[in-house]
């Protein structure tokens, strides 16, 4: 075991060099990561995650049955860069005691690197993940070490190291795969991985996982032990604006634009950042779409309005008068924004 000890010493350090990328915490979808490895997502404050997680398997020959393994994910993302949340699963082989799983977790993201704690009540373990990300261009690839102190409910610490990929085709579709292994695995252990299309659904906060693997569960326990078995399967993704049924959405940001400059707003996260911009009179503001739904820019006195503005698609207007503008988006009115127009 010393040997095993050095080496999960020395993952967090590999997993350090390959940080230094931009913040995670922004990424809710399946094209942001495979399938067994969370990609250190985080998701958008305000958010709660619904995420299903359904793998099927065949039998042997004759009868060939199907078995099936779900796995439900539901978290919500707190204002600072935290989530917290629980997995449960049926069906689990984690431990022949408890085929229903139960994992309570927080994930920490910053800056490329993610770290996750928790406890899982079938193993009666206590696991941790560290996620490290590096986008170039269309790819995105991470690496991850984990250690599971009772793993397997089998009163050992186990450890498991992995990297993964995602690879965008376009804004709608990627191509993902994974591969994870226990540092000292069993004669009835398998290498964990895993493979999928990734699809982003047009025009809907949702996205789908067509996937194959051959892991169980989707917990930490669950995807760091590969089964002798292929399972096809699928993973949804729902996100719960809960601002959109329940009170008032809380400001994000302010900005300033100098004099001759221009001003930049997003919308993502079903959210105009910043809600709240100051430019002085002749100033253009443009709006940029990076949010998979239609949105629109339309002033709450119904004086203009930008049509719809498609994912990827910005819409700029110049503002000559002094004044405070409020406006929102017609398709989600609990997008709201304040531009604040003074004299140069």
């Amino acid at each position: 075991m010393p040997l095993l000890r050095r080496i999960a010493v020395c993952v967090p350090c590999a997993l350090l060099a390959v940080a230094g990328v931009p913040d995670v915490a922004s990424c809710q979808s399946v094209l942001e990561r495979p399938p067994n490895l969370s990609g250190g997502w985080v998701g958008t404050s305000g958010t709660l995650q619904f995420n299903f997680v359904h793998r099927f398997g065949v039998g042997d020959p004759p009868l060939r049955d199907v078995s099936n393994s779900p796995t439900f994910l539901l978290s919500y993302k707190l204002p600072v860069p935290l989530l917290i949340g629980f997995n449960y699963a049926t069906s689990s082989d984690i431990t022949a005691s408890f085929p229903n799983e139960w994992e309570f977790f927080a994930r920490y993201a910053r800056s490329g690197l993610a770290l996750q704690g928790g406890y899982n009540l079938a193993a009666e373990s206590f696991d941790g993940e560290l996620t490290a990300s590096r986008t170039v261009g269309a790819l995105r690839a991470m690496a991850v070490g984990r250690v599971l102190s009772n793993g397997y409910n089998s009163d050992t610490t186990r450890y498991a190291v992995g990297a993964g990929a995602t690879v965008r085709l376009n804004r709608w579709f990627a191509l993902a795969g994974d591969v994870t292994t226990l540092l000292d695995r069993g004669p009835a252990e398998e290498v964990a991985w895993g493979a999928g299309l990734q699809i982003e659904i047009p025009y809907t906060p949702h996205s789908l996982s067509l996937q194959v693997t051959n892991t169980n569960t989707a917990t930490l326990q669950g995807v760091s032990r590969g089964i002798d078995q292929v399972r096809g399967g699928f993973e949804f993704t729902i996100p719960f604006t809960l601002s959109r049924y329940f009170g008032k959405r809380a400001a994000v940001g302010a900005a300033a634009a100098q004099g001759g400059e221009g001003a930049a707003v997003e919308m993502k996260g079903m959210v105009f950042s910043p809600t709240r911009i100051e430019i002085i009179a002749g100033t253009t503001v443009t709006w940029t779409n990076n949010d998979p739904l239609f949105h629109t820019v339309s002033a709450d006195d119904g004086s203009w309005d930008s049509g719809q503005i498609e994912p990827g698609k910005t819409f700029s207007r110049t503002f000559p008068q002094p004044g405070e503008y409020a406006v929102h988006c017609t398709p989600h009115p609990f997008m709201k924004a304040v531009i604040v127009v003074r004299q140069p």
